[in-house]
């Protein structure tokens, strides 16, 4: 077979890029993914993020680092997703972009395009967030932020100390 396009990886950002070249109906994509399809129920329930991010070799890369000075010479381990959806798949259903310093600390390190003023369009973009769109939110993007749906006590404060 052949095609336009060939992306490597259905993780959000491969899945977002297939999803937006293929709304052009004269291109052909084809999304290759390595891992399961993520409709595991393992991968469905946040609560499973202990399973999906340590022992499910499924959905899970589970990569590790070079050894580490700072962590006595032992090796980092990185969970990676393996599944489509990607490390979205194995991350509890969180999302999360970073903080903006990150992204400014690169572009001064030199990676230009990188600050978070550059990258924002990006990310409302791919956003459709459940209050509608605003200075950092957008809607009608390709990844649905919903509210939280369950509180517990403890969810509550970790919540309130994040903002």
């Amino acid at each position: 077979m052949e095609f336009d396009y060939v992306i490597a990886g259905g993780g959000s950002a491969g899945s977002v890029l297939a999803a937006r070249l293929s709304e052009d109906p004269s291109v052909s994509v084809c999304l290759v993914e390595a891992g399961s399809e993520g409709r595991d129920p393992i991968t469905r329930a946040p609560a499973a993020v202990g399973l999906t991010a340590s022992i499910n070799k499924r959905t899970n890369w589970a990569f590790k680092s070079e050894p580490q000075p700072a962590l006595n010479n032992r090796p980092g381990y990185q969970p990676r997703g393996k599944a489509l959806g990607g490390s979205s798949a194995i991350n509890a259903m969180l999302y999360v972009r970073g903080h903006p310093s990150d992204y400014d600390h690169w572009a001064e390190s030199g990676a230009k395009g990188w600050a978070y003023a550059d990258v924002l369009p990006y990310f409302k973009k791919s956003e459709d967030h459940y209050a509608g769109a605003d200075d950092i939110h957008g809607s009608g993007g390709e990844w649905r932020v919903e509210r939280q749906r369950l509180s517990w006590e403890i969810l509550d404060a970790f919540r309130a100390v994040a903002h």
